[in-house]
This record gives structure tokens, C-alpha cells and sequence, in this order.
């Protein structure tokens, strides 16, 4: 176990980080809070909002379709604008 304090992180950051993934427990204090310093697995940040994933599949159901608007980037504003 590992106790450093916000100034000691800050300045060796990778070593902390690296004492983590060794799993070496690291604790970080600042004035009398302590807090844990942890990895977290991939599948628990990745999060999606199910109105943003539905939206996602009709865009993709569109494109199969061939209902797209083509923009070139010399126009891309105008064509926001007329879409819009």
C-alpha cells in the first residue's frame, strides 16, 4: 500500500499509475480526504445512450437505403444551412 500526497502524484503520475496496474494499492491524499486510486475494466466507462444507439442503427438503415446528403467540405456550411 501506497499513500502519496495530490503534489507527490501529480509530479510522478506514470509511477503511481504503474504501482496500480502491479496492483499495489494507492491511495491519494489531499488535507485529511484520502482517496483510491483504481483501474477500472473497459466494459464499465463504455456506456451508451440507448436514444443515441437507436439513432445510430436509423442512420445506418439510411445510408443502406441511400437516403444521404452528400456535403463536399468546400460547402459543408451551405449545406448544413439548407438541410436545416
Amino acid at each position: 500500500m501506497v499513500v502519496a500526497s495530490a503534489n507527490e502524484f501529480r509530479i510522478g503520475q506514470k509511477k503511481y499509475l504503474d504501482m496500480v496496474k502491479q496492483d499495489i494499492q494507492v491511495f491519494l491524499k489531499r488535507g485529511s480526504d484520502l482517496f483510491a486510486i483504481t483501474t477500472v475494466p473497459e466494459q464499465q466507462y463504455i456506456k451508451f445512450n440507448p436514444r443515441w444507439v437507436e439513432h445510430m442503427k436509423k442512420a445506418e438503415q439510411d445510408i443502406k437505403s441511400g437516403k444521404i446528403t452528400a456535403i463536399k467540405s468546400d460547402d459543408i456550411w451551405k449545406k448544413v444551412a439548407d438541410i436545416h
